[in-house]
């Protein structure tokens, strides 16, 4: 029996999957991306919301309709409703419209060969002698033969299960659900919002991103353990700011509700044949839950290691392991840096953020992370401003307070499943 054959074959299409198709296809060999959905970029759960200077380090240039919305700063809001502006006169972030870049990158990936294959999920794999054969589900369903597997499926991929490569804790996850909505009150279109509590948005924070023709995207993130429906709920409508903001407004779509792994990176990400990239691979920033830079730069790195190791005839896990080590090497330290502030400073009860905000606020810390142009490589950010002895203060007043929360350090943030 004959089966449809391909160098490499990418599970999802979203930011990681299309970038390891444009990597890999650069350097000439077949790629089949399979997506599970009917349509590339849909559902939609991600706010789009990136860093400048990163993505057009790592990005395609991007058509004017993709972005939403050009954003100088943000308002964070402690707890008890006290406030820290930060602020630039030139934009730092953009609003991206999610799905049509998903598309857009997409479209890429076909143009330079790829082959799209929607209505497509990997159900099942086994190895072969040449690589593997994996099953497909769906309208046609068949079976096809690859060289090497890259899982760009998201959090929990199934390739990654299927080979044998360890799961993000349960515990290191957070649920997020965001909506759409218009006619919003007191909102200014060149900051984002965000807003600390555990008793809105437990383990994380809710936001408010506006977009330029006056809608908004809305959510929050909640540990595991909470309710993420119930928390939204009471966000929105029992928050004293945000309920306000959204009391005459116009709901645009339902929410939409996705899991976000924030414990750092998954401690391998290649095995032999195998690669894991984004979501799937725990690429994602602690402290925001964003993946779409890292994405972008993690994609591009499996595709060309995936390509070169088809060249040369060997896809051996000693020589996909240089996939680890290139990325490690470019965001790393940034990962191993956010994931330590993410346990120091969303673990604190209300009243120790409370105080965090005071001290930042009486330091006029606001001034220093102002100057900040980088929100992607947050590690390296610290880094170069902790020279400043207010933030020093800041961040030794938050450690102190978040004591319990770093005993916990020593304890493993991965189970095998």
């Amino acid at each position: 029996m004959r089966f449809e054959q391909v160098d490499v074959a990418v599970v999802g299409c979203g930011v990681g999957g299309s970038s390891v198709a444009l990597a890999a296809r650069r350097k000439d060999v077949s790629v089949g991306i399979f997506e599970e959905h009917s349509r590339v970029g849909e559902p939609s759960h991600c706010s789009g919301h990136v860093g400048i200077l990163a993505f057009t380090r790592f990005g395609p240039k991007l058509p004017r309709g993709i972005i939403e919305n050009e954003i100088k700063g943000a308002v964070l809001y402690a707890p008890n409703g006290k406030s820290i502006t930060l602020y630039r006169p030139k934009p730092v972030t953009w609003v991206l419209n999610r799905a049509e870049f998903d598309r857009h990158l997409a479209t890429l990936a076909r143009k330079s060969g790829a082959q799209l294959h929607l209505n497509s999920r990997v159900d099942g794999l086994k190895r072969t002698d040449n690589g593997f054969q994996i099953k497909i589900s769906g309208p046609r369903a068949r079976e096809v033969e690859c060289k090497i597997l890259v899982d760009a499926g998201g959090c929990g991929g199934s390739v990654s299960k299927y080979a044998g490569l360890l799961q993000p804790n349960p515990r290191m996850l957070v649920n997020s659900a965001q909506f759409n909505v218009e006619n919003l009150t007191d909102v200014n279109d060149d900051l984002v919002e965000v807003y600390f509590g555990q008793g809105y948005a437990p383990g994380f924070f809710g936001w408010l991103i506006p977009r330029r023709d006056g809608s908004a995207k809305v959510g929050i993130a909640a540990a595991p353990r909470d309710n993420v429906r119930k928390c939204f709920e009471h966000f929105i409508r029992k928050h004293p700011i945000v309920s306000l903001k959204l009391k005459r407004a116009k709901i645009l779509t339902a929410p939409m509700y996705h899991p976000i792994p924030v414990g750092g990176a998954a401690l391998r990400t290649y095995t032999a044949g195998v690669l894991t990239v984004g979501d799937a691979a725990s690429q994602v920033k602690p402290t925001t839950g964003g993946g779409i830079v890292f994405g972008l730069a993690c994609g591009r790195m499996a595709g060309e290691t995936a390509a070169d190791s088809i060249r040369k005839g060997d896809t051996s896990a000693a020589t996909l392991s240089s996939y680890e080590e290139k990325w490690r090497q470019v965001i790393g330290f940034d990962l191993a840096a956010m994931a330590l502030l993410r346990r120091m400073l969303y673990r604190l009860p209300d009243p120790y953020l409370n105080r965090i905000f005071m001290v930042s606020r009486e330091l006029k810390t606001d001034e220093i992370l102002s100057r900040t142009g980088d929100i992607d490589f947050q590690g390296r950010t610290i880094l170069s401003l902790s020279r400043d002895p207010r933030l020093f203060l800041t961040l030794l007043s938050a450690s102190l307070l978040s004591a319990p929360s770093l005993l916990s350090l020593g304890r493993k943030t991965h189970t095998r499943t």
